[in-house]
Formats: C-alpha cells, structure tokens, sequence
C-alpha cells in the first residue's frame, strides 16, 4: 500500500512538473499553406500564395524553407526563427535567386499563423494555416 502511494504521488508530481511551454514550439513545426500580398520596390502590390515547413533545431530555433508564388514569379526562401514569447518568433529569410534577405516575424493564433516579412526590395503578409 505505501509502495503504490509513493509511486501515484511520483506520477502527479511528474505530471505536475511538465511544463505546457515546453510542448509548444511543436505547434510551429509542419508545413502551413496560405496566401497573403507582396510589394517590391516601386510596383504594385501582388498577391501571393506560399507553402511553408519549419522543422525545430532546438526548443527556441526553427528553420524554414517556404515555396511561394505570384502569378508571375516562383520564390524558394530559407530561413531561421527564434521563439521569443508562446506563439511569437522572429528572425530573418533569405531568397538566394534574387540576393535578398531580410527580417521575418511569425505570429499564431490558435489555428491561424500570420507571417510578415521585410527587407531593402520587398515586403509583405501571408496568413496561413497548417496542413
């Protein structure tokens, strides 16, 4: 009896002690589809659709490869992102055909991402949603 006590308050202590912030970076990692606009330098504002994987290096880092088109161009961007707060990370991209890279924050909310990305040629928002 005092064994099977010990070890039911070993199991709740365990279960106590797993903290929810440490399962949460997982939320980021998959693929996301969505679509959003960008703006290059002195033209107009496209539209734009992307499929992007994050796969988590650590328990704060990921990286990210995203395949993302307009109607008239194809864009394959890397990157890497820092969690700084529960569902909040920045960091920076790079779009190695056109030699351009730039600051990039993700933002989820419940089932929703918001990425927005900036550099010296171009900016833009995508919302996506995970596959």
């Amino acid at each position: 009896m005092r064994r099977l006590f010990f070890l039911w308050l070993v199991l709740i202590l365990t279960v106590a002690t797993i903290s929810p912030l440490a399962a949460e970076p997982a939320a980021l990692q998959g693929t996301w589809n969505g679509s959003g606009t960008m703006q290059a330098m002195d033209k107009a504002p496209q539209k734009l659709t992307c499929r992007i994987n994050y796969k988590r290096e650590t328990d704060k880092v990921f990286k990210l490869a995203a395949k993302c088109a307009t109607i008239s161009t194809a864009i394959n961007q890397t990157g890497q992102l820092l969690k700084v707060n529960p569902g909040v990370y920045v960091g920076e991209f790079h779009v190695a055909s056109y030699d351009i890279s730039g600051r990039v924050r993700v933002v989820i909310q419940g089932e929703v991402q918001t990425m927005s990305f900036k550099s010296s040629r171009a900016n833009g928002t995508v919302t996506l949603k995970k596959s």
